[in-house]
């Protein structure tokens, strides 16, 4: 899980990903991560945070979506 989350987000408001986090948390999940954007917000508008947020997707996917080597 790959949470991506502005900080002045106005339509889904930051607080719900600190409770998300703090019950991922609470439960013993692993395997997520949460970005958080302290300028952004609920649609990203600084290059550098949409290069940030795909870098992430990207390995993400790469890191579980791979085909193991001597496949595909």
């Amino acid at each position: 899980l790959l949470i991506c989350h502005g900080m002045l987000d106005d339509n889904v408001f930051f607080k719900d990903t600190v409770r998300l986090t703090q019950r991922l948390i609470e439960l013993g999940k692993t395997d997520w991560n949460v970005a958080m954007y302290p300028i952004e917000p609920h649609s990203f508008r600084e290059a550098s945070s949409w290069l940030d947020e795909y870098r992430r997707i990207f390995s993400l996917l790469d890191e579980h979506l791979a085909v193991p080597s001597g496949e595909g």
